[in-house]
Parts: structure tokens; sequence; C-alpha cells
């Protein structure tokens, strides 16, 4: 019987030793988490927040983790549920860092420290 006892105590402790070993697990350093800031404005509402993503995410990943967002072809047509009015040519526009966007939301990547700003405006 205590050999019985032996041998069911020692694969216990083997079973804990190996169950709390970190195999298999990411052991590199943990990532640093990068930072933008996400502006949305329509009309008199405007949010302006700092937001995370992941590297490698484009406007489009980003604006999608912290809004409810509709778009057709890359191009955004509702925030929010504030919609463009293509009959009024009132449509959604970005900027980063102060300058129009020349890509559409998905094929933009983000930066570290970027300022990103979506507003409705009119097409002249």
């Amino acid at each position: 019987m205590k050999k019985w006892f032996k041998f069911i105590l020692i694969c216990l402790s083997g079973f804990l030793f190996v169950a709390c070993t970190r195999q298999g697990q990411n052991m590199s350093q943990p990532k640093k988490e990068a930072y933008v800031h996400l502006i949305v404005k329509e009309d008199t509402n405007k949010v302006d927040e700092k937001v995370s993503f992941t590297t490698g995410d484009t406007v489009m990943d980003v604006l999608k983790a912290n809004y409810k967002v509709k778009e057709t072809d890359g191009f955004i047509t509702s925030i929010d549920g504030y919609k463009q009015k293509p009959n009024e040519n009132i449509y959604w526009f970005y900027k980063v860092n102060g300058k129009m966007a020349t890509k559409a939301a998905n094929a933009l990547k983000v930066k570290k420290g970027d300022k990103i700003y979506f507003y409705l405006d009119k097409v002249k």
C-alpha cells in the first residue's frame, strides 16, 4: 500500500511540475502598445480619443475597432449611424496628420502617433 501511495504521489508531483511550466508560450519581450489619435466629427459632435492598434493595421481597422462602420470598397459610408448623403454631395473624408488622405481607409497603414481625423464634408 505504501509503494502504491508513493507511486501516485510521484506521478501527481510530476504532472504538476509539467503542467506549471511555460511550454509553448512566447518568452520574448511583451509587445509595446502603439497609439493613434482618432477624431470623428459630425456636425457639432466631435469625439477625440487615443486608441491602440497593432502593427500592420489600416485606418479602417482602427476605425472599425472603435466605431460601428459601414463601408463600400474601402470607402466609409457611415460611422456610428452618421451616414454620408450622396444626394447632397456630402461624404465622409479623412485626414492623417493634417493632410488629406490619398488612399482608401482600407489601404493606408497607421503609424504610431498618427492623428486621424474623420469628418463629413460637401463636395463642391
